[in-house]
This record gives C-alpha cells, sequence and structure tokens, in this order.
C-alpha cells in the first residue's frame, strides 16, 4: 500500500544550487536558515515545548531528485570516497534513493510567529532553498547520541581544508556574508576530481561559482590549500 507523503513546510536558506551545499553541516558550521510551515501545521501549539531542544531532525525530500529518479540504482558513489568507490545506497546518504527522503540534523534558534505565518528558525542547515519538509522531530541525545557507534567511511567529520582571501578588489560587503562565504568554502565544495594534484596542473585557471542568496560567488583554488574569492555580484 503506498501512503502520499504531504509536506508541512518549506525550507528557506541561503543555497539556490546545489553546487556548495555542505554535507550534514550541524556541527560544521552555523549557516542559518528558517521553515515556514503550511496550514494547518503552522498552528503555534504544535511547538510548545521545541525551546527546550537544543537540535532537531528535519525530515525533508531530495525534490530536485524526483525527476531524476527514473529507475532504482543499487550503487551509488559516496563523494567522501572521492566519488569513484561504489556502495549500495542504503549504505549511504545519497539524495537519489527510492522515495528521495532525507535526513537533516540542525540546531534549534528560534520560533516565531508573526504577520500570519509561522516560522522556525534553525542553523547549520544543509539543504536548497525550497526544500519541502516533511516533518520536524526533536534530537533526543541519550538515544540519538551513540558514542561507540561505527561510522564506515565517514568514520571522521570533514575539515575546512581550504583557507579563504579575498580580493582587495572586491565592493564592499557585510560581516555576515563574507562570513558565509568562507564557512562554504573552506569546506571544499569542489568535485572530487578536480582536488586532485593532476587536475590542478591542468587547470590552474579555473574559476568556480556558487550561489548564495541573491549573490553570484567566483573563486579560484590557488593551490591544494588556498581559494581566493574573487567575484561578488548580485
Amino acid at each position: 500500500m503506498s501512503v502520499e507523503l504531504t509536506p508541512i513546510g518549506l525550507l528557506h536558506s541561503p543555497f539556490s544550487q546545489k553546487f556548495g551545499i555542505p554535507r550534514q553541516s550541524a556541527g560544521l558550521t552555523d549557516i542559518p536558515g528558517y521553515i515556514t510551515l503550511h496550514t494547518p501545521y503552522d498552528d503555534i501549539n504544535g511547538f510548545r515545548g521545541i525551546e527546550a531542544f537544543s537540535h532537531l531532525w528535519i525530515v525533508f525530500q531530495f525534490h530536485q531528485s524526483v525527476a531524476q529518479t527514473q529507475t532504482f540504482s543499487p550503487l551509488i558513489r559516496p563523494p567522501r570516497l572521492g566519488g569513484n568507490d561504489k556502495m549500495g545506497v542504503f549504505a549511504s546518504r545519497s539524495s537519489f534513493r527510492p522515495n528521495n527522503i532525507g535526513l537533516s540534523l540542525v540546531k534549534f534558534v528560534d520560533i516565531e510567529r508573526s504577520n500570519g505565518q509561522t516560522r522556525l528558525h534553525i542553523s547549520g542547515v544543509d539543504c536548497l532553498s525550497g526544500t519541502p519538509v516533511l516533518d520536524i522531530k526533536p534530537y533526543v541525545a541519550y538515544a540519538d547520541s551513540q558514542p561507540d557507534a561505527v561510522s564506515g567511511y565517514a568514520s571522521s567529520e570533514p575539515e575546512a581544508s581550504l583557507t579563504v582571501t579575498f580580493s582587495p578588489d572586491l565592493p564592499r560587503q557585510t560581516p555576515e556574508l563574507l562570513a558565509l562565504i568562507t564557512q562554504v568554502i573552506s569546506l571544499d565544495p569542489r568535485p572530487a576530481y578536480h582536488q586532485s594534484p593532476e587536475y590542478q596542473v591542468q587547470h590552474p585557471d579555473k574559476v568556480y561559482h556558487l550561489r548564495l542568496y541573491d549573490f553570484e560567488i567566483g573563486f579560484i583554488v590557488d593551490n591544494d590549500s588556498q581559494a581566493k574569492v574573487i567575484t561578488i555580484n548580485q
């Protein structure tokens, strides 16, 4: 028996494209976002007591992957393995899943009801803006945190591998935007094969572009550890 899932709201984030979105970013970044709730799920009573929890699980739909998933593929290429080795889809958090359902851990910031709209403010966001939210659940430390758990090929958190600098010719920007750009680029959003020394030698002037809010940011990687932002256009 099939069950139709009804989104309860939409997640809004700085990300309007997939490139640049950190993976599993709770604890790695404080990238802001918020969820607007649809009626009748926008009743503020449904969130009574949520401020007692520091973190939340967001259950969502990989909405841009739905149209691309035509047939089931049992194997995927996890980015953590450089995009070369194959793993079973159920041994991964790939967006190309049978039901395109994702799970994200975020930090609770605030809940507000204003101008007829309920907004749940969160941070550590790792989703596209406009992502349909299917459910929200509190993170419960004694059950959800297992210190002795084994995490396979994702046994350690990714480190900020790039030092980010800004061209002195850039137009003046807010400290908040510069901090956001730094967080995103420092985690090296480039495809894994672009990070190889061979690729960098062959493409020394490669410019990467990502979008945050209404800004298009261009950056280059000078070597294995230095990234320079060369354009910020709106």
